[in-house]
């Protein structure tokens, strides 16, 4: 009884706490329910509101946690079991028990359309249960509707499964085609009908229609939502990167034209939107990637000031750095760098830092009259130099002057025609017609080596290994696997070739290549200014002493007679190089007796 009184004693502040808010405006339910609403937490602002899955976790009874686990281990064990039909059921149940909770709906739309999908053998049935996927969450973004992750993901999931599997030209199809997927983007609001959704042939392309899902996400953050679970650049790239991914694939599904120069452009733009947008670090500031540059000349310029300000003072600290060096380390600094020993090269890497004095010590230090302006300008290059450092850092881990120089290489009519006429070939390769490969081949490669000298960052794009498959199957064509210096691609095989490549491999290589070309056709160019000359030196006879075969015996014995000199055979048209003249028969006197 005692048990039971205490529970109705509880029922009463729980009720008070929790009390649901009213209809009127005077009712705004109990302090939990206030709170829901103050930080936006209460159901109807997280998204749809599913009756089932209220009633479930009423049903639980406070065992929600056990039995989400319970779930979690079902599910992988029907997945084990092939037993689809039970797995699907199974994590809509999980949703429903827990329908904010992020990772529900990533991890088990990833398992749909990843895992279980490569378990079945007709890429129909794999395309499926990719769709399966992708609409358990998109089930998930309508529950979750401050969720900016799981849109990104579905704009992912658009993009990345269907347009990088092994798949991809199959399932890029089967997408275009999918008339119900289609309809049910339109209910979610995603502008498939708009030009920006659809490819060359006019229908939805699933690289695009992944962008304006990305779009979408980024409409949500830039209206307040926060990210969560991600990093801000990650989230922001995405979405320009799909438009590149989108004229790489309609070019290699054989659109060479101003179709793809236009989806270039539009990719380019699009990338350099990204690098403009301002971007949240991780310390207190936001930064663009485009204002680099603009942030280093502010550097420089606030440097320039402080040494006008505090330059003596700046020389004067150095100085007193210098020589407080030990000798050992006054030699290797004076040591040419060539000459250095290795612990000289080591003291040296550890004394630059050291070497500079400190700008903030040195405005502490300055004359009285500048001093606080000095103390202000070490405060600004500071400030400065920590965005530069960030932007640098973007910079690199979105490899964005790689993709720059990639979209602007990919406008240029040379590089389209370059990869229109590869494409070419390769058709009439697999056709047999192996003149026409041939001539399609170098007509290419010809182009492709001038792209290259104006773009070395492509060297290490996809393209060089689909580039040296086409040279090997230019090779067999041509029944011959060395190159001259006459090849275009000579230098870039030769550098393709190597286990390890490193940056400027190309450029030397390509440099010496061209030499040798240069020299050889400086050397036909001097034949053909002097084509008598260079004939006559070829054609000039040789003419060879005439020997006897063999002394006479005894030449006291020979006739006082002298002998007759050979006369050497005259060269003319038909000889060449002059006979060599017999010698004279000895006489009878001269002969041994016997």
């Amino acid at each position: 009884m005692i048990y039971l009184a205490v529970l109705i004693a509880m029922l009463i502040p729980l009720y008070l706490l929790g009390q649901p808010a009213g209809g009127g405006t005077g009712d705004a339910g109990g302090q939990l329910t206030q709170m829901r609403t103050r930080y936006n937490i209460a159901e109807s602002e997280l998204g749809d509101i599913s009756p089932a899955s209220a009633t479930m976790k009423l049903a639980s009874l406070g065992l929600r946690g056990p039995a989400a686990a319970l779930l979690w281990n079902k599910a992988h064990d029907y997945k084990v079991r092939h037993q689809w039909d039970r797995l699907k059921a199974t994590v809509n149940t999980l949703s429903l028990l827990q329908p904010h909770y992020e990772k529900v709906w990533e991890f088990q739309a990833h398992n749909l359309s990843y895992n279980v999908s490569s378990e079945f053998d007709d890429y129909r049935q794999r395309y499926s249960m990719v769709r399966e996927g992708i609409e358990y969450l998109t089930r998930g973004v309508e529950q979750n509707r401050k969720a900016p992750r799981l849109v990104w993901y579905t704009g992912w999931f658009y993009g990345q499964k269907i347009g990088m599997s092994d798949e991809k030209r199959q399932f890029r199809r089967l997408f275009s085609d999918d008339d119900p997927q289609h309809q049910a983007l339109r209910e979610q609001n995603i502008p498939i009908d708009s030009p920006d959704a659809r490819g060359p042939d006019g229908k939805p392309d699933n690289w695009l229609v992944g962008r304006q899902w990305l779009d979408y996400g980024y409409d949500l953050v830039d209206g307040g939502v926060k990210i969560r679970n991600q990093t801000p650049l990650n989230f922001f790239e995405t979405g320009p990167k799909w438009r590149i991914k989108h004229a790489e694939a309609i070019e290699s599904e054989g659109v060479l034209d101003d179709r793809a120069k236009s989806a270039w452009q539009l990719a380019g733009d699009g990338w350099k939107t990204f690098g403009q947008r301002s971007i949240q670090t991780t310390a207190a500031f936001s930064i663009s990637i485009e204002a680099l540059d603009d942030l280093k000349q502010r550097r420089d310029n606030a440097l320039s000031d402080f040494m006008e300000v505090a330059g003596e003072t700046f020389r004067l600290q150095e100085s007193e750095i210098r020589d407080g060096l030990s000798d050992a380390e006054k030699v290797a600094l004076e040591t040419a760098e060539e000459d250095r020993t290795e612990d000289q090269m080591k003291l040296v890497a550890n004394l630059y830092d050291r070497l500079t004095p400190k700008l903030a010590n040195v405005a502490r230090k300055a004359p009285g009259a500048v001093r606080l302006r000095a103390i202000e300008l070490s405060a600004e290059i500071a400030a400065l130099e920590a965005r530069i450092t960030k932007a640098q850092g973007h910079r690199n881990q979105t490899n964005y002057d790689y993709w720059t120089t990639l979209t602007k290489a990919e406008q240029e009519d040379r590089t389209v025609q370059a990869r229109r006429l590869l494409f070419e070939a390769e058709q009439a390769n697999a056709d047999a017609d192996i003149d026409l490969a041939i001539a399609k081949y170098e007509e290419s490669f010809e182009l492709w080596a001038q792209i290259f000298d104006d773009y070395q960052v492509l060297l290490f794009d996809d393209l060089s290994d689909d580039l040296m498959r086409s040279i090997r199957r230019y090779t067999i064509a041509i029944d011959s696997d060395t190159f001259d210096d006459d090849f275009p691609l000579a230098a870039f095989a030769e550098v393709m070739g190597r286990e390890t490549k490193e940056t400027g491999d190309y450029e030397r290589v390509r440099a010496e290549q061209l030499q040798r070309l240069k020299a050889k056709k400086e050397a036909e160019n001097k034949a053909a200014e002097n084509p008598i000359e260079e004939k006559e030196k070829a054609d000039e006879p040789k003419v060879v002493d005439p020997k006897p075969e063999s002394p006479p015996a005894d030449e006291s014995k020979s006739d006082d007679k002298p002998k007759e000199e050979p006369k050497p055979v005259e060269p003319n048209d038909q000889t060449p190089q002059a006979e060599e003249a017999k010698p004279a028969e000895p006489s009878a006197e001269s002969a041994d007796p016997s």
